[in-house]
């Protein structure tokens, strides 16, 4: 019997995650094919002569079995998404990715493929429970986003009581990093510091599970090679206080009482505390490895080269 190929696909490759992924894919040399979509006119600057970029709309309702009838990838990680910030809360195309997956994940299976990876969140849980435990804390989102990851994840399961192939879905909680959207709270706390452009954040007073996205992507990894399957928080397990984050980026860009705090209202207030359980995952081996200074110093540097070639 021939040996069925390890090939890779990626869905999202070119976004903030999925370039970080294949970067952390490609320095393993264990995959025989590494494939990834993007969406794009151009294909996306890469030195990884290895990887093989595919142009396709996974939207389009022919394009999933098209796609997966020409590459038969054994292993997939489901990275694309609406992403468009704040928006993708309540935006309606929700329910078009939540279809396109469905379709993604039955064209998997019907061409031999083996192990399926969903980058799910935590927008699936119910936050008012601030410490999310896999198969514990209700499941019960409150957006639309939240809803309809949530039900591609129940979907998966399905699949799973069939047969069809192996699967997990990676909830990620709070990522920073290089290349992340400039609206986001490190990003936007960066280019405020280097350009000395006044923007108000909050106070910072509520408690995040953040990670650096080379640890999400290292995370991702370690889930995909694993057996686990279900639902599996790739988070730290160790929250920390948003204000002490605005803090560590004035100290190192030696401007303290740079960016401007403001309290909002008791109707606006977020919930105080949120982080995952992240034992499930360390059972892999995986543990957050850059230290949140080293991360921050990392993605100023990167923010500062940004901002001065512009």
């Amino acid at each position: 019997m021939t040996p069925v190929k390890r090939r890779m696909l990626i869905t999202g490759g070119s976004g903030f995650i999925g370039s970080q992924l294949i970067d952390a894919l490609t320095r393993t040399g264990e995959w025989e094919e590494i494939h990834a979509i993007h969406h794009s006119a151009t294909v996306p600057t890469t030195p990884n002569k290895a990887l093989i970029w595919h142009r396709a709309d996974l939207l389009n309702k022919t394009t999933p079995d098209d796609l997966l009838a020409s590459i038969k990838p054994s292993h997939l990680i489901h990275g694309a998404w609406v992403t468009d910030h704040g928006a993708f809360w309540a935006d309606q195309r929700n329910s078009e990715w939540l279809a396109a997956s469905v379709r993604l994940a039955d064209a998997f299976a019907r061409h031999g493929g083996q192990r399926f990876i969903n980058l799910g969140s935590v927008a699936e849980y119910d936050w008012q429970s601030g410490r999310m435990v896999e198969d514990e804390t209700p499941e019960t989102p409150s957006s639309f986003y939240g809803k309809s990851k949530l039900a591609f994840h129940r979907e998966l399961l399905e699949r799973g009581r069939k047969g069809d192939f192996s699967s997990a879905t990676g909830r990620i909680f709070f990522v920073y990093g290089p290349k992340e959207k400039p609206q986001r709270l490190v990003a936007a706390a960066c280019r405020s510091l280097i350009t000395d452009q006044s923007e108000i954040f909050s106070v910072g007073s509520q408690w995040r599970d953040y990670m650096h996205v080379s640890d999400l992507a290292r995370g991702i990894y370690a889930l995909t090679t694993s057996p686990l399957e279900g639902a599996v928080n790739i988070a730290s397990g160790a929250p920390i206080r948003v204000s002490f984050i605005l803090d560590e980026l004035e100290k190192l860009a030696h401007k303290p009482g740079q960016l401007s705090r403001k309290t909002k209202s008791p109707a606006d207030e977020e919930v105080p505390m949120l982080f995952g359980h992240a034992e499930r995952l360390a059972s892999t081996g995986w543990r957050p490895l850059v230290s949140l200074e080293e991360g921050l110093t990392q993605t100023l540097n990167w923010w500062r080269e940004q901002l001065l070639k512009g």
